[in-house]
């Protein structure tokens, strides 16, 4: 087993998210405007307040190779808070591209060993996934079966054959699609096979499978007693990362995709693919908010979104859910350079603990005029407080309040009007910008 310790870091990556996102989505914000926060937010009175810390959640990461070197399986693990024991596989697709901007190479994650070494893929791993991983794993098939060696037999039921090359080029099945009873090397050689023919897109679910199915196999923990507490600053090695995880229970997302990359933009039509990172933001600074990395020199946000399925049904938005009002967020702000910290489903710094029903900014050390037209122009109808305590690395927490939702409505409407128009060719086309009115409270 390979397994190199890396260093917290906050790197920097290129603020351009070309493609990454949904712009329809965006507001009617350039770069000037959120420039504006970025220059003055040093210059805003300095104030102290107390300090609310996130639950520890120490990060690693495994990447399975195959005897090419390449990543084959690509997964981001997050310890539980609280009790060290058990956490969460966040899988990544390796066809997504490693690339930060659509002028780059795209090169997808499958190729970054290959490129940069086991260092490499760490790197490539923290720009994809917006988190500082503390331990990481390059495995081969031998070093991933000794890994799942606890599991004993482990039980799947494959979506598709499972095919491999071998050096001369020829296929050939391991596995049929159907239930199988597997042994941690045939649990290993499932992650670590490879058609060089076979699009990724094919080989992802079975990937998605068997994270599925060893989180299942760990159950309520391998050996949880036989873990000691963890310290401040978290696992030391890999080894040690991987026992706590595998003493608990594990929950596994496997939703992230890839759309794949066209047309001059991937001239030699390699199988490559851009993910979406307003979904990984989304996803990962809601599980490892103590992890996650500030790669923009601008503010960093907080959001808090306890908004419920009801709420939004009553504003008059179709076919919406709690989530997709989250990620309308995380674009906006992303799309204005913003980085985002932490994710909430529910509401913390609000002494209510309730949805508002005007979105609430809390700003710790205050904002200047310009700064909050920038809100106001972003976010609608808010309302401007002085924060109660601080959290680390955030300087702005957005508590999403009703108000939030009748901006979505007036650019869902505003885009049906649009696509009606465009599809009749009358008219001009275009998106609103909000123009609703703020109310400052202390």
């Amino acid at each position: 087993m390979t397994a190199l310790p890396s260093r917290r870091r906050n790197r920097t990556i290129a603020a351009a998210l070309s493609g990454l996102l949904v712009l329809g989505a965006a507001p009617a914000l350039g770069y000037v405007g959120w420039d504006v926060l970025r220059n003055s937010k040093e210059g805003t009175e300095a104030k102290t307040y107390p300090y609310v810390a996130f639950p520890s959640t120490p990060t690693a990461m495994i990447a399975t190779v195959d005897d090419q070197q390449v990543v084959t399986a690509l997964a981001v693990l997050v310890l539980a808070p609280g009790t060290g024991k058990g956490g969460t596989i966040v899988s990544f697709p390796t066809d997504a591209s490693s690339s930060q901007t659509a002028e780059e190479q795209q090169v997808p994650m499958a190729q970054s060993v290959i490129v940069g070494g086991e260092e490499g893929v760490v790197s490539d791993t923290e720009s994809l996934a917006r988190v500082s991983i503390g331990n990481d794993g390059v495995l081969d098939q031998t070093s991933l079966a000794a890994l799942l060696a606890p599991l004993g037999s482990i039980k799947v039921t494959l979506p598709n054959d499972v095919v491999a090359a071998d050096a001369a080029g020829s296929t050939k099945a391991l596995f049929v699609a159907g239930a199988a009873d597997l042994t941690p090397e045939q649990a290993a050689s499932v992650l670590i096979a490879r058609d060089p023919n076979q699009a990724e897109a094919k080989r992802l679910p079975n990937v998605h499978t068997m994270w599925s199915a060893i989180a299942t196999a760990i159950g309520a923990g391998i050996k949880p007693d036989a873990v000691t507490p963890l310290g401040t600053s978290g696992p030391a090695t890999f080894a040690e990362f991987m026992q706590h995880f595998m003493a608990g229970p594990v929950q596994v997302f496997n939703d992230l995709s890839t759309t794949p990359i066209t047309g001059s933009t991937n001239p030699d039509k390699i199988d490559v693919g851009r993910i979406d990172i307003s979904s990984v933001v989304t996803l990962m600074a809601n599980l490892a908010p103590s992890a996650m990395i500030t790669p923009n020199s601008t503010l960093s946000f907080r959001i808090e979104n306890g908004l419920t399925q009801a709420d939004i049904d009553a504003a008059g938005l179709k076919g919406v859910t709690p989530i997709q009002v989250t990620l309308d967020i995380v674009q906006r702000v992303l799309f204005a350079q913003g980085n985002i910290v932490s994710v909430s489903p529910e509401v913390f710094t609000l002494a209510s603990k309730k949805v508002p029903d005007t979105t609430t900014v809390f700003s710790a050390g205050g904002l200047q005029s310009a700064e909050l037209q920038v809100f106001t122009d972003t976010f609608g109808k808010v309302t401007f407080k002085d924060p109660p305590f601080q959290f680390p690395l955030v300087n702005i927490v957005l508590v999403v309040g009703r108000s939030y939702l009748d901006g979505m409505l007036a650019r869902a409407t505003s885009n049906a009007t649009s696509t009606t128009t465009a599809a009749t060719g009358t008219g001009a086309t275009g998106t609103v910008a909000d123009t609703s009115a703020s109310t400052v409270s202390s």
